[in-house]
């Protein structure tokens, strides 16, 4: 089976269509988090008695998640995304778990789980994506991890004399 390359012309646009998916995840998560700190549902937050700054928790991760993300998207500036997808995730995560508590309420509390599930697995694959970018060609991830592994930081830092 011969295998031709992509037309540069229709590979840029296959990229620009994926780089416009996931600015619309950031802001999808960004927005998120708006709700999460303004117009969380009564429902949750008697779920959370005792348990309410785990509300503020949830917002931030994911105000700074989706915002970073999509500042380091739009800009191309993928170093600031690696960590935006970690926040951008756990406080997917937070969300999923409040939620999935409601999941079989209703078909609408259904589909809003099923939603965020969908975000969680697409700032997964843009997590996984950085990580081939951020990575040396040749390397694979069992030396990635090990190289990880032996680099320590000192205790102290060393006095110039």
């Amino acid at each position: 089976m011969e295998r031709r390359p992509i037309p540069p012309r229709i590979r840029h646009r296959y990229e620009a269509i994926i780089r416009v998916i996931d600015l619309i995840t950031y802001f999808a998560v960004f927005v998120g988090g708006v709700y999460a700190l303004v117009g969380t549902p009564n429902s949750v937050v008697d779920e959370l008695a005792g348990w309410e700054w785990l509300i503020v928790l949830w917002a931030f991760l994911l105000l700074l998640g989706g915002s970073a993300g999509f500042v380091g998207r739009l800009t191309r500036w993928w170093m600031v995304e690696v960590p935006a997808t970690v926040l951008g995730s756990f406080g997917i995560a937070i969300y999923f778990i409040v939620l999935g508590r409601f999941a079989f309420a209703s078909i609408t509390s259904a589909v809003a789980v099923s939603l965020v599930a969908v975000a969680m697995l697409v700032m997964v694959r843009r997590y996984a994506e950085l990580q081939i970018f951020a990575t040396e060609p040749g390397t694979d991830f069992r030396t990635r991890v090990a190289a990880a592994l032996r680099r320590r930081t000192a205790d102290v830092v060393r006095r110039h004399r």
